[in-house]
């Protein structure tokens, strides 16, 4: 690694990963079950962000400014921030599971928090500084779903939302995964589009689960409107499926990319 870039990359990753090795320490030390999960909890995180790290490497060439087609020296902020959210990932996992058996309930919830603050984060400073970078928005568009299957998941495991919204979402997030996935590999690109529909879709889910945590918090019951709030939800998601099958559909009739 001779150049600026491939430095700043590799930095950032390693840095992340040992925040993230801190992170878990501060939640498994006090709750008692480092013995339990750090040797897993190592083993996962270590491969991911390897995983990661060889991703970036791969599309360095993707660090450019998308206004200007200046090529970045090193990684700029709205990257960074993109990357916690990204690099956080297994640490909710295994926070999720120690969960189950350590009173770790609301510091949890507080880190979910943190992350979904830093979704909107990177966003607001990638535009106003004019910051938008192609892999940025790969970044973005990749993380905003691993976020939401992470949430998902918590929140399903704490009861915040009903079973069959935890379903629809999870399987509204699979077909993205899929059909990227054949995408990939028919069309041989990486190109993170997304519809009006689809980004309404995930708006409306954050909404949902910001309003979750907010009642949780403030200790309420659930009410007619957070009932209603799901069902739209529900019904936005289930609408965004065959948004995204026909948005398909319209990829694969563009021209290949180059080999």
């Amino acid at each position: 690694m001779s150049d600026r870039l491939s430095k700043s990359i590799f930095g950032a990753v390693v840095g992340y990963f040992l925040f993230q090795i801190a992170a878990f320490l501060a939640f498994a030390l006090p709750a008692r079950f480092f013995s339990e999960y750090a040797l897993p909890f190592f083993c996962v995180s270590a491969s991911f962000h390897a995983f990661l790290l060889g991703l970036l490497l791969l599309f360095k060439q993707d660090f450019v400014k998308e206004a200007t087609g200046e090529r970045l020296e090193r990684v700029n902020l709205a990257n960074r921030i993109t990357l916690f959210r990204i690099t956080t990932l297994p640490t909710l996992l295994f926070l999720v599971l120690a969960a189950r058996d350590h009173s770790i309930r609301f510091p949890l919830l507080a880190l979910v928090v943190v992350v979904f603050a830093s979704d909107f984060a990177d966003g607001y400073i990638s535009r106003k500084g004019g910051e938008v970078t192609r892999v940025g928005r790969m970044m973005d568009s990749a993380s905003d779903y691993s976020l939401l299957i992470v949430l998902t998941v918590v929140f399903h495991y704490f009861k915040l939302i009903p079973r069959w919204l935890f379903l629809l979402v999870v399987f509204r997030l699979g077909i993205q995964v899929v059909l990227m996935g054949i995408l990939v590999v028919v069309k041989r690109k990486v190109d993170p589009k997304t519809t009006i529909l689809g980004k309404v879709a995930v708006a409306t889910i954050m909404v949902l689960y910001a309003v979750e945590v907010l009642r949780l918090i403030l200790g309420l019951a659930d009410t007619r409107l957070l009932v209603a709030l799901e069902w739209a939800t529900g019904a936005v998601v289930a609408v965004s499926v065959v948004d995204k099958v026909v948005s398909f559909a319209r990829s694969l009739r563009e021209p290949k990319a180059a080999a």
